[in-house]
């Protein structure tokens, strides 16, 4: 009985390994998909008030490359908006899509 019992144990414990192996491929997948498809979000979306793809200033919202606001600001800001300055755009993209935001912002180099 001992013997059956630590082998269901141990069965049980492989399967939730496995289970937690395949949700976090998928979530890997849907974030390397997010970083690809970042990019044109940005253009398509944020480009229009945040000038040269988010490096320059002079646009009508502020230059994002090197931005000293923290992680949370930012995916705030993106969700929420700020009344009178940014649209709020929690609820036109993913949560994949805004990580992938914050990532691409986080990235930014100047241009060479």
């Amino acid at each position: 009985m001992v013997w059956n019992s630590s082998l269901f144990a141990a069965m049980a414990v492989a399967a939730t390994v496995g289970l937690f192996a395949l949700v976090a491929r998928a979530d890997d997948a849907a974030n390397a998909q997010a970083d690809k498809d970042a990019l044109n979000i940005f253009n398509s979306t944020c480009g229009w008030c945040h000038q040269g793809g988010g490096r320059k200033p002079g646009g009508i919202g502020p230059k994002l490359m090197d931005s000293e606001r923290s992680d949370d600001y930012i995916l705030n800001r993106i969700k929420a908006g700020k009344e009178g300055k940014m649209p709020a755009f929690g609820t036109n993209f993913t949560e994949a899509q805004i990580q992938a935001l914050l990532r691409y912002i986080r990235s930014l180099k100047p241009e060479s």
